[in-house]
């Protein structure tokens, strides 16, 4: 398939704004937080007409009992906000240890909470503890989480953890710790709870990302020096083999539903990327080129209309992941809005101040509508109708899927080796 390239979408007027500070917000970042990861504010859709807006909040912190010697405490604020006007109809504080990753949406408006290596469920809408957001122990462990990974559905938990260090480790002495690795099924419980269901267990020498569904994990296979092949490994044991791309760097690629994924890669050395779509159908549905290289990718998707929103990172000077860069060094961060079927961009918006983990931005899970973080302004932004095609292809493509849901076992053994390989191979 010829790669063509993207035509550029002109970001229109937000329908909404309102200004962050009648929140308790201020944005503010640095180098030190971008190099780090630190993330700052977090926004994500409850359903169509509420979001849920968390973010680090400056206010004077007592010492905790079990204050542990790398803690770094402090106090994130979260409060729902209703549309169109804007009002905060519940809000929370809760006391952080560090300053990683702590909030992802699971399905019908909940969400997954950490603190330190204890995992919570949120129900900002259905609980009548407007108070606690309707927070509920899920996982307590006393070790560290490495690594979470939600499949796109959010019913399949991929977690990563590594024992604590201890007060009083020597850092000179301190050796590489064993991964734990464990899948969970993500099961919605009556009246709002949410429960894990042990799917399998193995260990690591080190922490590695995947891309996989309920159903299996997706593995990149060099076929020649610019052809890779895309293979599906179910938990049942079967492998499929999808189209494949034509790349002259490894592609990275990332689920959007259970059927979708997308992948980057480059054509004509690092210079020029490409983005394409597949599915599990064997299609290769679309490939253009893009501008800039990806950075710091976040991903926000509606699967069930065909809809996914990517935010990149755009620096000022050539820069990779690893790279240090300084909060002078990035110009921007954007998001835009695909539609999966034919890649077609629907919106191109911006947000900032610039973090690495994913948050600063939402799709609304209907896909229609589009929620940033935008200096001192939270910004929403109308899509257009999703049209029938859309709703067909997503039928069609959940039909095909029919055979690979059967399976109620996880082979994780395989499973995880075919992800081991992939990250080895992505080093």
């Amino acid at each position: 398939m010829a790669a063509a390239v993207a035509a550029p979408v002109k970001t229109p007027p937000p329908a909404a704004s309102f200004p962050l500070e009648r929140f308790g917000y201020r944005p503010g970042t640095s180098s030190v937080a971008l190099r780090t990861g630190y993330t700052n504010a977090t926004l994500s859709f409850i359903d169509a007409e509420h979001l849920l807006l968390t973010f680090s909040a400056r206010k004077l912190m007592t010492r905790a009992h079990d204050q542990r010697e790398l803690d770094d405490d402090h106090t994130v604020r979260a409060e729902v906000i209703h549309l169109p006007d804007g009002a905060v109809v519940r809000e929370t504080e809760w006391r952080m240890h560090d300053r990683g990753p702590y909030l992802w949406p699971l399905a019908d408006g909940r969400f997954l909470l950490r603190e330190r290596g204890d995992l919570y469920t949120l129900d900002p809408m259905g609980s009548a503890h407007g108070e606690t957001l309707g927070r509920r122990m899920l996982l307590h462990s006393e070790n560290e989480i490495e690594s979470l990974q939600l499949s796109p559905s959010r019913d399949l938990l991929l977690l990563e953890t590594v024992p604590a260090r201890m007060v009083g480790d020597d850092p000179e002495e301190r050796k590489p710790r064993t991964v734990a690795v464990d899948f969970f099924k993500v099961v919605a419980e009556p009246g709002g709870a949410v429960s894990l269901k042990e799917r399998g267990h193995a260990i690591a020498h080190t922490a590695f990302g995947v891309s996989f569904t309920a159903m299996g994990v997706l593995q990149t296979v060099q076929e020649d020096r610019m052809h890779w092949g895309f293979d599906f490994h179910t938990f049942a044991g079967k492998n499929l083999e999808l189209a494949g791309f034509t790349s002259t760097c490894r592609p990275s690629s990332i689920f959007v539903s259970d059927a979708e994924f997308f992948a980057f890669g480059c054509r004509g050395g690092e210079d020029r990327k490409l983005m394409g779509g597949f599915n599990l159908l064997a299609e290769a549905k679309w490939v253009f080129t893009t501008d800039d290289a990806p950075l710091w990718l976040g991903v926000s998707n509606a699967p069930m209309v065909g809809r996914f929103a990517v935010r990149n990172t755009l620096t000022s000077v050539a820069a990779t992941d690893n790279d240090r860069l300084s909060a002078g060094d990035i110009r921007a961060q954007e998001v835009r809005v695909y539609s999966s079927r034919e890649g077609q961009e629907l919106l191109r918006a911006y947000c900032g101040p610039a973090q690495r983990a994913n948050g600063n931005f939402a799709l609304s899970p209907d896909g229609l509508h589009l929620a940033v973080l935008h200096g001192a302004q939270l910004e929403v932004y109308n899509l257009p109708a999703v049209p029938p095609e859309d709703h067909k292809l997503y039928e069609r493509e959940q039909t095909s899927l029919t055979p690979l849901r059967s399976s109620t076992e996880i082979n994780v053994t395989s499973a995880l080796a075919g992800a081991q390989r992939k990250a080895s191979d992505d080093r």
